[in-house]
């Protein structure tokens, strides 16, 4: 064997046995398996964190409100708790584990569709949009009718400009739960888009309270109006819009146009100023917040932070505190500010009693240290 061939051998038992190691951690919480339900879907960016969701407590938890929470049984200190690998120092490592994070989420709650969407947001978020549609699409097979999924695989055509295929799938999520955030605002103005000005405003005229003060929501209506002739009716959704959000520069464009198919040459040469102007500072806001590049480390960090206190929140409503425990602590390593880890974790601690860990947390955060009796065993 030539010297080459040696050195080459012992680097892939090095990564080989880093890889093992870091497997091993990320696949720890697998021992505990709950199914865990669904109360939402929310609207997320390639460039956050992951979904927006509220996750669903345990069977009963619609009765806590009515009495307090016991606190959580006393567990073995973190100290006792695995060593946790070193932060990943390439793209590929760190996606490797972020999808190991979705893999044993969905191992753990196989019945839950949250794991699927933080799974699909991560593929999302990495370029493999094809990999975030098929996840939805296995689920959608195995569960009829449901909304979220629907939901979700309508927002992907969008993203790949199938406005048709996007708006079978709004609909049926829309028809379903016209409550589920996004379904309204993404169906409308995708009818909006294919010119059915009429079938855009039947939707988006509706006052949800999820959308009713939503300016998006009027400033898509008003545009729908323009479209099937109804200039007054625009206009109106349009100031209605702008007392909400006096910078939005669609809403100005609007406005322009309303008040000039309606004879105000005046108004409309104002709004068109206005837009103007906003819309100069929208393209700048819009490239300071660009989506980061795929492989941009420090955003993925803060994006992995958020994924590890999302898997956390799931984790613990379904009662696994002791993975939801090391979700959050990794949280932390990759952004030692993420503040839903943090806070989630000062809770679980002080609802077991570890007392000094809470107040460790809190004081290496800078964070005002309360009474520990005030905020934690309720």
């Amino acid at each position: 064997m030539t010297s080459a061939e040696r050195e080459a051998r012992v680097g892939a038992r090095l990564r080989l046995d880093v890889g093992l190691r870091i497997v091993a951690v990320l696949i720890a919480p697998l021992t505990v398996i709950a199914p865990l339900t669904f109360s939402g879907c929310g609207e997320a960016s390639r460039g956050a964190p992951g979904p927006t969701m509220p996750v669903a407590g345990p069977p009963g938890s619609a009765r806590e409100g009515a009495s307090p929470r016991p606190p959580e049984s006393p567990r073995s200190r973190s100290s006792e708790i695995a060593p946790r690998p070193p932060l990943p120092a390439a793209f590929e490592s760190l996606r490797e584990e972020a999808l190991a994070l979705a893999a044993a989420l969905r191992q753990r709650h196989p019945d839950a569709p949250e794991p699927i969407d933080l799974a699909g947001t991560m593929h999302d978020r990495f370029g493999n949009l094809a990999a975030a549609t098929s996840l939805w699409e296995a689920w959608l097979a195995n569960h009829p009718g449901s909304a979220e999924a629907h939901l979700r695989l309508g927002k992907y055509a969008r993203e790949k400009g199938e406005e048709t295929r996007a708006i079978e799938h709004l609909e049926q999520a829309f028809n379903a739960r016209p409550d589920l955030p996004g379904a309204q605002i993404l169906l409308g103005e995708s009818l909006a888009n294919v010119g059915r000005a009429d079938d855009a405003i039947a939707v988006l005229a509706r006052d949800l309270p999820a959308t009713a003060g939503n300016p998006n929501r009027l400033t898509l209506l008003g545009h729908a109006r323009l479209q099937h002739g109804d200039f007054a009716g625009a206009k109106a959704d349009f100031e209605r819009a702008l007392a909400i959000d006096p910078a939005s520069a669609h809403t100005l464009y609007g406005l322009s146009i309303a008040s000039g198919r309606l004879g105000e040459t005046e108004a409309a040469q104002r709004y068109r100023a206005d837009f103007a102007t906003r819309k100069a500072e929208s393209l700048v806001r819009d490239r300071a917040n660009a989506p980061a590049r795929l492989d941009d480390m420090p955003a993925l960090f803060q994006a992995m932070a958020g994924w590890y206190a999302i898997a956390g929140r799931i984790d613990r409503a379904r009662g696994d505190t002791a993975s939801a425990e090391r979700d959050w602590l990794r949280a932390l390593d990759f952004a030692t500010g993420q503040r839903a880890a943090r806070t989630a974790l000062v809770d679980l601690y002080r609802r077991q009693g570890r007392d000094g860990e809470a107040r460790g947390l809190l004081e290496r955060a800078g964070a005002t240290v309360q009474p520990l009796g005030s905020a934690g065993r309720d």
